[in-house]
């Protein structure tokens, strides 16, 4: 069975594109957050926090610490081509503050002055902060926390000097995705899902092989064979077995090189040419792929550590869950709180960087 266009078997209503600060219900979102920060008792009182400056759901994210009581917020945004204009993110970071009546303890800037660092207290992880890297790290007072805002796995490699941070005494934390209040990984197999919609796959009896490291596997398997596809999973390209797929779902860890390199596609072109190869995340060796006339979804390459959609494709609450979460871990690592086998996140520290979990 080739992926026609015929849409996916599930209704999974959302957006396939990354919206727009004008096409937000801020009121309604706003309302989710309050929400959100209720429910995990999420207090930032007397914390000069550090976010990024962005657009879309995740420029909330000032306007959360802000709510969460944070005395001073300063959302830093990034100049470059690949990411969107100082005016863009200051208006969509605003937006959201000014609504709450929180706008006079939020600052959108493009820099902090390294004598200012010495002021921050909780420091997250985002494109537009990072990388967090020694020379960073050293400007931190030893009391900050680095939340990662996200599970090590998520990350691209080098984005946090885990080492500095363990030689200076300042701990990282990290979301517990699997916990209640954040339960990202059900979202993410939604999110595929759409993403094999977008790229014209009929999940129903198509033969879908699943190449994934992460935790994401089992979720990735349970929702795709509800939708009436046949799925296999292998945890490493190299594992690929020599069937005859209709659709080849790349869902790997982030790296330096790409894991289904020109090997890997040469095996796919002798036994599988006919296959779609989809992009959900980690790498594809394009060239390769294009010199083997293999097909990849979606035709933009994702930049490293991104998804092949964004998560605001789902709308507002599970971006939400997440910023919240990411604050909270940061919360309890900052007051020293015990951090538990169930609890809302775990501490990093470096040599696990990638896997390992530490309690409090």
């Amino acid at each position: 069975m080739v992926p026609s266009l015929m849409p996916s078997s599930r209704d999974l209503p959302a957006k396939s594109f990354a919206v727009d600060v004008s096409e937000i219900d801020i009121a309604g979102v706003l309302a989710i957050v309050r929400k959100q920060i209720a429910s995990l008792d999420l207090d930032l009182s007397g914390l000069t926090v550090v976010v990024g400056a962005t657009t879309g759901y995740q420029a909330v994210t000032a306007t959360v610490a802000a709510l969460a009581n944070a005395s001073r917020v300063v959302a830093l945004t990034r100049i470059s081509s690949r990411h969107p204009s100082f005016a863009a993110t200051a208006d969509a970071t605003l937006a959201f503050a000014k609504h709450a009546k929180v706008a006079e303890r939020v600052e959108v800037t493009n820099r902090i002055d390294s004598r200012k660092w010495q002021d921050v207290d909780i420091v997250t992880y985002c494109p537009q902060v990072g990388p967090i890297s020694r020379s960073l790290i050293e400007l931190l007072p030893s009391h900050a926390v680095v939340s990662l805002m996200a599970e090590p796995w998520e990350l691209r490699p080098g984005v946090v000097d885990f080492d500095a941070c363990d030689e200076a005494g300042i701990k990282v934390a990290a979301p517990n995705l699997s916990h209640p209040a954040i339960d990202l990984l059900p979202e993410f197999a939604r999110l595929c899902c759409i993403l094999l919609g977008d790229a014209g796959v009929d999940q129903r009896a198509a033969r879908i092989a699943i190449v994934c490291d992460t935790p994401c596997a089992p979720f990735f398997e349970h929702t795709l064979r509800e939708g009436g596809a046949s799925v296999s999973v292998f945890s490493h390209p190299e594992l690929l077995t020599g069937d005859a797929w209709d659709v080849i779902v790349v869902a790997m860890r982030p790296s330096d090189k790409p894991p289904m390199d020109i090997n890997s596609l040469g095996r796919i072109a002798r036994n599988s040419r006919q296959a779609l190869l989809v992009q959900f995340s980690g790498g594809i060796d394009r060239s390769a792929a294009s010199y083997f006339g293999l097909r990849i979804w979606p035709p933009k390459r994702p930049t490293i550590g991104q998804l092949g959609l964004p998560l605001d494709v789902l709308g507002p609450v599970p971006m939400i869950r997440r910023l919240t979460g990411g604050l909270k871990v940061a919360e309890a690592a900052y007051r020293g709180a015990e951090l538990g086998e169930d609890s809302i996140g775990f501490l990093v520290k470096a040599g696990s960087a990638t896997v390992g979990r530490e309690r409090a």
